[in-house]
């Protein structure tokens, strides 16, 4: 990593001798199965992207077992990767090349845990990545939405008299909750009055609280009386029918057909469920709220992980505040 002129390692040997031996071994025999016909110096940066990975879960997942992370929730797998991936681009300057490269290791490797029935789904495959063809830049599929990009897609969205999908979309970005939340929300869960959609299930069992806007709570009031009135009935908030009856939504139809849906609104197909939390948080940080609340809104134990990997600061408002002491 480079701040200014200072290189500054990420890994070193102390934080490898933490990581868990159980991943090791994994990534281990992962190796020894592809026996990669490489030159040293290739085979060195393979292993070293490795390293840097399992060193990022020990450090930022509680060193969790890969198959276990898998087990639990495959989504929680692919929020570890994109924030990965996030860690990469903005904390270690990775260009867009290498977190190609990256991708296609980690993707390899979970495709290698699935060939050998060690995993049922490969979390690589709920990830937009960019595929390169002969003389084209790869690029890093990463988005912060502007507040002009928020207004612009409430407007698209108002235009498309899309009830649900609008309030998918109010509801994702300003809880900033996960997709595995959003898609367990239940209507008894609900408190209009209060403001609050309570013990919801978010990742590894844990159960939190979440608060919309004030425009959110409204379209879920609207989006009930719609349910009400056409005689719709189910006990979960987002829901698709299928053989007639209407039932929870998929979480793979949250990510690959909604999100990607408001996304092509204004031009970002490669839009994502985890951009909505990125892009909230920056965007109340950037207005002023205070770091803590944000890390609180977001469930991170630590505003390290809040500052680092999901903030991006308004260059602009810095910028001008310089100018107020220059000399």
């Amino acid at each position: 990593m480079r701040l200014g002129r200072k290189y500054v390692r990420y890994v070193t040997p102390e934080k490898l001798k933490k990581v868990n031996p159980k991943n090791i071994k994994l990534v281990e025999k992962y190796f020894s199965f592809k026996n990669m016909n490489l030159s040293d110096d290739t085979k060195k940066s393979y292993e070293s992207d490795f390293n840097q990975w399992l060193v990022f879960i020990m450090e930022q997942y509680d060193n969790q077992y890969i198959l276990d992370m898998v087990d639990d929730d495959i989504d929680d797998v692919v929020d570890m990767i994109e924030d990965y991936i996030a860690f990469c681009t903005n904390m270690l300057g990775n260009n867009e090349r290498r977190i190609q490269r990256r991708m296609a290791s980690i993707s390899s490797f979970f495709l290698y845990l699935r060939k050998k029935r060690k995993i049922k789904e490969n979390p690589m495959d709920y990830l937009d990545r960019p595929s390169l063809k002969a003389g084209e830049k790869p690029q890093v599929i990463q988005t912060y939405l502007t507040e002009k990009q928020v207004k612009e897609i409430r407007e698209k969205l108002k235009e498309l008299n899309d009830l649900q999908l609008s309030t998918f979309f109010e509801v994702a970005l300003t809880t900033m909750a996960r997709i595995k939340a959003l898609n367990s929300i239940k209507i008894e869960q609900i408190n209009l009055e209060e403001g609050i959609i309570e013990r919801v299930k978010e990742k590894e069992g844990y159960e939190v609280d979440l608060f919309p806007s004030e425009r959110g709570l409204e379209l879920i009031k609207e989006w009930l009386e719609y349910r009400k009135e056409n005689n719709i009935d189910s006990k979960f908030l987002f829901i698709s029918k299928r053989n007639g009856e209407w039932k929870q939504v998929a979480k793979e139809t949250m990510q690959m057909g909604w999100t990607k849906k408001i996304g092509e609104l204004i031009g970002i197909p490669h839009l994502h469920p985890h951009d909505f939390r990125h892009s909230y948080a920056s965007l109340m940080y950037n207005s002023g709220m205070k770091l803590e609340d944000v890390q609180d809104l977001l469930h991170h134990l630590s505003p390290d992980v809040t500052l680092k990997h999901y903030i991006k600061k308004d260059t602009t408002k810095i910028k001008d505040n310089k100018k107020k002491f220059e000399i």
